[in-house]
């Protein structure tokens, strides 16, 4: 297998559900300045709180699977402030400046996880059954030259049996999360991910819920798509559609996209302010297997001053 193309300061050999969803379906030009320039934008308030939401659910269900007690409520909390204050420490100091830092990231956890610890969410889960969080998955089974892989937040069977895929997602608020059809590419992975796993035994359907939690407007469940031949299709077409991109160095800022704003993008400021980041200043040549013209990475990935 090939090592696909490579980037300036690593390499890039293999596609995930974010990559996709975020070179084609989000900013291709962030994209490129995290994964083939090697720029590490660091992480935000919001992200952050994620992963404490995160890391709280997942000891929670590994706690069933394992057959132990399940940790108390301020145990929860305790962990998920714990992780979003560790993940906020990657926070740009430029960016938490403004935007919050370490500690509005574990407030924020918090809030997430007592609403999902509330919520008719977690009441549904438990009566789900567990098989794995956070598994691992890869497959070569893609066209192309590089391997399709993922973690997935959970991985088990739903009250009535069937093998079911939850993804986890924090949100500001859930007006987003009403229609499964925009949320294809990311089920699509999952489903392909799982259907080439020993999770599935080949011939039962597999199913996909967005479990989704806002500190603003409660939390809910998403019915996603189940597993079709199409499904299969659709996932090779993707993936051909994004090589190509990265083959013809296709890569362009996307001011329309929702994510491209001060708050939620920490190379925001180098790319739409200053210009820094942006295409006239940086030149992603694969030919050549390099990144001309790059800010050397103690600049700073923001650009901010």
């Amino acid at each position: 297998m090939s090592d696909g193309p490579k980037r300036g300061r690593g390499q890039f050999d293999g596609w995930s559900k974010s990559s996709l969803k975020s070179l084609l379906e989000g900013c291709s030009w962030q994209w490129a300045l995290t994964r083939l320039a090697g720029m590490a934008g660091g992480s935000t308030p919001h992200s952050a709180a994620g992963t404490g939401m995160h890391a709280a659910i997942e000891w929670h269900e590994q706690r069933r699977i394992d057959g132990e007690p399940l940790p108390e409520f301020w145990e929860l909390l305790w962990e998920a402030s714990s992780e979003a204050y560790r993940d906020g420490e990657n926070i740009p100091a430029d960016f938490a400046a403004i935007h919050g830092g370490a500690d509005v990231a574990a407030q924020w956890a918090c809030g997430l996880t007592t609403t999902w610890y509330d919520s008719k969410v977690r009441e549904q889960l438990l009566t789900y059954t567990p098989l794995a969080v956070e598994p691992h998955l890869e497959t070569e089974r893609t066209p192309g030259p590089n391997t399709l892989r993922g973690y997935l937040d959970w991985v088990g069977r739903d009250a009535d049996g069937v093998l079911t895929v939850i993804d986890y997602k924090s949100a500001s608020g859930l007006q987003r999360w009403n229609n499964p059809d925009h949320h294809l590419l990311e089920a699509a992975v999952y489903l392909y991910l799982v259907s080439t796993s020993d999770y599935w035994s080949g011939d039962e359907p597999i199913r996909m819920e967005w479990h989704v939690v806002s500190r603003k407007d409660d939390a809910k469940i998403l019915e996603g798509q189940t597993f079709s031949p199409d499904i299969i299709g659709f996932v090779h077409d993707r993936l051909a559609e994004a090589q190509a991109v990265v083959d013809g160095n296709k890569f362009i800022p996307n001011p329309s996209w929702g994510l491209c704003s001060q708050r939620w993008c920490t190379f925001y400021h180098g790319c739409q302010t200053t210009g820094i980041l942006g295409p006239d200043h940086i030149d992603f040549d694969l030919a050549s297997r390099r990144a001309a013209s790059l800010p050397a990475p103690d600049a700073g990935a923001t650009g901010i001053p």
